[in-house]
């Protein structure tokens, strides 16, 4: 599993990650969305909290360092996207998350460069090109520019940490720390802008979709809200909170193998409606 760096401190070789947690949690959501959907008459709650679980996986994305795109994420998504076209009468289904992670991995590092050299005028460039791809991306992979919006704020908070990281280590140099300071004012402006904006718009785009009343939208926009302000403040490595040591395996296991555990799950899913129909509300 890949959504994070895999390198790890020696010293904390055995301790649960931070990201190991917020993977469970996500994960966990998705078994809630994806049961409401499949087996429910009424989804609706159901749905209202697996709303918190793409987020996650798209702001990992757009977080962790790695260039490599596993194989198996693509055909994973590729028996994801049948199956669940199958299941619609081979009807055109946008094609499985998996394959717009892909697509974040593979343009991360260039859009990395992009706002490292040009700072707001490439991010703002980006943000109004995801702007104007939402209803065109939404058909070409599962949540779309959405989604991407995410991953940009995953990355920008990548970028924040990074660089608060070389500030404080460089903090002994006065002529290195102003223009450093400089740059983590405005590396912070940028990824809490871009945390709005991935926020606003996906409630936005999700609505549309499930058209929640109101109680159960005022439930996705508090969610979506806590979310947010949980990832503004995270950072990879080892948790302050370790919970006891039969919950380690699980933990560490779970967050090495989320996408698998994912691509089970759905698969699961699908299978069992198309072969016990009346199991489908």
């Amino acid at each position: 599993m890949e959504l994070a760096d895999t390198v790890r401190s020696t010293g904390a070789h055995h301790a649960v990650d931070n990201s190991d947690w917020l993977k469970t949690i996500a994960i966990i959501l998705v078994v809630v969305d994806h049961f409401g959907y499949f087996f429910m008459d009424d989804p609706g709650w159901w749905s209202a909290f697996g709303r918190m679980a793409a987020p996650v996986f798209f702001f990992l994305m757009g977080y962790a360092e790695s260039r490599i795109v596993p194989f198996r994420w693509l055909w994973l998504g590729a028996i994801l996207t049948l199956l669940d076209s199958w299941n619609n009468d081979w009807s055109w289904m946008a094609p499985n998350i998996l394959f717009s992670l892909v697509f974040i991995r593979i343009a991360r590092p260039y859009v990395k460069t992009l706002i490292q050299r040009y700072s707001w005028v490439a991010f703002a460039l980006l943000v109004c090109a995801l702007f104007v791809m939402l209803p065109i991306a939404a058909n070409i992979v599962d949540y779309g520019a959405e989604g991407w919006l995410w991953a940009l704020f995953g990355l920008c908070q990548r970028l924040y940490v990074d660089g608060r990281s070389v500030t404080s280590a460089g903090d002994t140099a006065e002529s290195l720390v102003a223009p450093a300071y400089g740059s983590i004012v405005t590396t912070n402006l940028v990824r809490l802008l871009a945390c709005i904006i991935a926020a606003v718009v996906y409630i936005w785009q999700e609505q549309e979709v499930f058209l929640f009343p109101q109680f159960q939208l005022a439930i996705v926009i508090l969610g979506v809200g806590i979310l947010s302000s949980g990832l503004c403040l995270f950072s990879r490595g080892p948790s302050r909170i370790q919970p006891p040591e039969p919950m380690v395996g699980f933990l560490r296991f779970t967050g090495r193998h989320t996408l698998e555990i994912y691509a089970i799950q759905l698969a699961g899913s699908e299978l069992i409606i198309r072969l016990l129909p009346g199991l489908a509300p």
